[in-house]
């Protein structure tokens, strides 16, 4: 019993002076990816692992496990052990739309640790040249003057694109009819051909950027510095409607909050780079950090926003 004892407060000792030392106490430390490589969320990941490594001294692996919109890997990561080994990027469609509209084995708001926000991806309001409007006030002003006769594509029904644009057209008081497309390409060349009008989407950033679309509106906190005269939702006067898009670092509730806080400050000191920043921005994302209490009240506060307005659309829970 007494060498039992004896090596109980001989880790206890270990784990307690690795905290105080600022070593993280885990030698390789797995990140769960609930997406495919290759993908944006991927991207954003491994740049993430990569400064984790750095900053907490360890060694952060990527495991991409996909599939079901990201909540089978959402899903393994609530399962895994709470000892600060296993870290999951979570994407917030994952958290605030997809527990309203899909059966997952997860509670969003129980299972995990909110650590910190670290970006938001990049999306635009873009509309082809051919429908004649350059601004969102005319693109508004079109809609009342023509109602029934605007189209708008999303990659789905139920996808981020498809939820933000019934918002906006509830909000300013315009009717137009969803196009669900299978894919993002499909979605955009229906755009530059003029059979929908417009597409609120990351998809359209590139085409806007080349001329080939008018931007319009962003729905984002800050103007994208690719488009400095582009106004954001919030200028125009759509401040209530939330666009999500946030990839965030989470780990299983019941996480050391030690550990919580270790990987808290080394994400905090990542954000203060500008080499990471930079790198966030060239992969299309935005970089945007809030502390654990700051990401816990938004994961709330979109959770139920998302879920009331799901719930007015009626759509069938898969």
């Amino acid at each position: 019993m007494r060498n039992g004892l004896c090596g109980m407060a001989a880790v206890l000792f270990y784990t307690v002076g690795a905290w105080a030392a600022d070593q993280y106490p885990i030698s390789t430390v797995r990140m769960i990816v609930p997406y495919a490589p290759g993908g944006g969320g991927d991207i954003t990941g491994r740049m993430i692992a990569e400064e984790l490594s750095k900053r907490l001294k360890t060694t952060v692996v990527i495991e991409n496990i996909g599939g079901a919109s990201g909540t089978i890997g959402t899903e393994k990561a609530a399962r895994a052990k709470p000892d600060g080994g296993t870290l999951l990027l979570a994407g917030s469609a994952i958290f605030t739309t997809a527990p309203h509209i899909t059966k997952i084995g997860f509670d969003p708001l129980k299972d995990f640790v909110a650590i910190a926000n670290v970006s938001e991806s990049v999306r635009m309001l873009s509309v082809p040249p051919s429908l004649g409007v350059k601004s969102y006030q005319e693109l508004v002003a079109y809609g009342k003057a023509n109602p029934g006769t605007l189209n708008y594509a999303s990659v789905g029904v139920g996808s981020t694109g498809h939820i933000i644009g019934v918002d906006f057209l509830r909000t300013v008081g315009v009717t137009a009819r969803h196009i669900p497309y299978s894919g993002a390409s499909q979605a955009v060349q229906a755009l530059l051909s003029g059979d929908v009008q417009f597409v609120i989407d990351a998809m359209v950033i590139p085409p806007s950027r080349e001329g080939k679309l008018v931007p319009i509106a962003v729905p984002s906190e800050a103007r994208l510095p690719d488009f400095p005269d582009v106004p954001t939702f919030r200028e125009v006067g759509l401040k209530d409607i939330r666009s999500g898009g946030w990839q965030a670092v989470m780990v299983p509730a019941g996480t050391p909050k030690e550990l919580v806080a270790m990987i808290e400050k080394a994400l905090k000191d990542a954000d203060a780079s500008p080499e990471f920043r930079a790198a966030l921005t060239r992969a299309g994302f935005s970089p945007r950090f809030r502390t654990s209490v700051q990401l816990q009240q938004e994961l709330e506060a979109e959770y139920a926003y998302f879920g009331e307005l799901l719930k007015s659309m009626e759509l069938p829970k898969k």
